[in-house]
Order: structure tokens, then sequence, then C-alpha cells
């Protein structure tokens, strides 16, 4: 598969996905990642939003920046698992 993957604080891909990685491998790590981001932001709203708005702006950007980026790493692992899932089909048709 080798696909490139990217994050907002680079211009070129991090690391690339092995060959052997499969749909379901893609799945859960999409899967981690979302579940890491909805703990994430749900910390920032409502009660739970208190602290959040208490810390130091500097802190709020970093924390929201690490919000974004695990953001844009499911956008690319869903990309990824699109190929991935079309080359299935394709071997099994």
């Amino acid at each position: 598969m080798s696909t490139p993957l990217h994050f907002p604080a680079t211009s070129s891909p991090l690391y690339c996905l092995d060959d052997e990685t499969d749909a379901m491998a893609l799945t859960d790590q999409m899967s981690a990642r979302l579940a890491q981001l909805q703990a994430l932001l749900a910390m920032t709203y409502g009660d739970a939003g208190d602290a959040f708005r208490r810390m130091a702006q500097s802190h709020r950007d970093d924390y929201l920046w690490a919000c974004y980026m695990i953001a844009g790493e499911v956008r690319e692992l869903g990309d990824a698992l699109l190929v991935q899932r079309r080359r299935e089909a394709g071997l099994n048709a």
C-alpha cells in the first residue's frame, strides 16, 4: 500500500502505511483515533469546558491543534481505507 500520511505540522509525508496493512487495521486505527478525539473534544464544552477555558491561551491553542491533527489523520486513514477496500474488491471480484 505504501500510502504516505501527512500531518499539519509537516509539509512532507511523515510515515507510510505498510504494504500489508489491511482494511481492518485501518478501521481499528480510525476508531481509536476517533475515540481519542471525542474524549478530547468532550472537555471543551459544557461543565467540563470550564477547565478548558481556564487554561492559558497557548495551551488551549495547542490542545485544539492536537484535535485538528487527529481529525486530519482520521481523514487520511479514511482515504487509505477507501483505496484498500477498492483494492480488496478488485482482488475478490
